[in-house]
């Protein structure tokens, strides 16, 4: 009936009111070079990434396409509510589709597809940075290939003194146990990897992923989400070598769901030595990254973390118990679009969004 439909969304609150703050959210139009999407439709999803360095913007497009802007620009943009205009930054950068980039005061990493005879293999390639032209050379490349690689992240971290990146790797046959790479050690695929800087070699770091899509690191904490089946979208606390249960535990099922009498997973990770997730969205949400963000942003968000959702067109406020076992809570702001990439910017005092939908924007959300 209509009066259940309206007590289903009991205390649902929308932009720019929340729980607890009035945030201020703006869209800012990205001018991504025309003659790149000439061939796109209306409300086209735009998949980009977004990186902080000093006072720019670094924003890399799917199709390797890089661009920056100034932070001078972006607030001008905001007040008057226009366009942003981007600077392309030529490169040798060649990749069929990009999966994350990272970015330090020295160098650009940029995490891609590359393909071969319809098998599709990741590499990783850094440039020096210089906001004229980027010269890339290669710092991975997996000698596997598989048919579906679709997302992955990748983070800075220190392992046993050596500095590298730790980088997650999506399973490549999604709802096929048969051919599940996730549990095979000889494998890079279901897994998070990590390299060595300086030696170049590469270890998996932990295993039984299904899709991560989203990687926080400080210090030894290693945060990750990953993408379940329909309603097993999960966090997980990433420890060294453990096993994190795909393809055999999940708390979701097959979207093509079989056998109603019979689950198509194991509904718990602990009894065959998997490690449990913090927490597991039922129904999922279209995890995608999460951030922490400052104390400073405001007095009531503590130690709080932003996770950011495709599907689920919204943004979660979440703080976690000190050690990260358990979720204290969770607040859903509904934003109405695709969230790819988060950052903080500490000038600003605000949280950038990669929205998707509407051939690429850039949200502000702001005190």
């Amino acid at each position: 009936s209509v009066m259940n439909n309206l007590k289903n969304d009991y205390n649902v609150k929308f932009l720019p009111d929340t729980q607890f703050l009035k945030l201020g959210f703006k869209k800012i139009k990205l001018n991504f070079s025309e003659s790149l999407y000439l061939n796109l439709p209306i409300n086209k999803y735009i998949t980009f990434f977004i990186e902080l360095l000093n006072d720019e913007i670094w924003i890399v497009d799917d199709m390797g396409n890089i661009y920056r802007t100034g932070i001078e620009k972006v607030k001008l943009a905001k007040m008057k509510n226009n366009n942003l205009d981007l600077k392309v930054i030529n490169s040798n950068l060649s990749v069929e589709k990009v999966l994350d980039t990272l970015i330090n005061d020295q160098y650009i990493y940029i995490y891609f597809v590359k393909s071969k005879h319809n098998c599709k293999s990741v590499s990783i390639s850094m440039a020096k940075i210089d906001s004229q032209y980027l010269n890339f050379e290669n710092l991975y490349n997996s000698n596997e290939c598989g048919n579906n690689i679709r997302v992955s992240r990748m983070q800075f971290y220190t392992h046993n003194n050596s500095k590298g990146l730790l980088f997650t790797t999506n399973n490549v046959f999604q709802d096929q146990p048969d051919k599940d790479l996730s549990q095979n050690e000889n494998s890079i695929f279901g897994k998070i990897i990590f390299i060595d800087f300086e030696t170049k070699n590469n270890i998996i770091f932990s295993k039984g992923h299904r899709n991560s899509q989203g990687l926080y690191v400080e210090n030894n904490l290693i945060l990750s989400t990953d993408h379940g089946p329909r309603g097993g979208d999960e966090i997980n606390k990433i420890i060294f070598n453990r096993n994190y249960g795909w393809p055999i535990s999940s708390y979701g099922e097959k979207y093509l769901h079989s056998n109603i009498n019979k689950p198509d997973y194991l509904k718990d990770h602990k009894s065959l030595g998997f490690e449990e997730p913090i927490f597991s969205f039922l129904p999922a949400i279209g995890i995608s990254e999460i951030i922490k963000l400052p104390n400073s942003f405001s007095a009531h968000y503590i130690d709080n973390f932003i996770l950011s959702s495709l599907w689920g067109s919204s943004l979660y406020r979440i703080k976690f118990d000190e050690n990260y076992d358990r979720i204290i809570f969770i607040e859903k702001i509904f934003i109405g679009q695709r969230i790819r990439d988060l950052k903080y910017h500490y000038k600003m005092n605000a949280i950038f969004l990669a929205l998707e939908n509407d051939n690429g924007e850039l949200g502000i959300l702001s005190k």
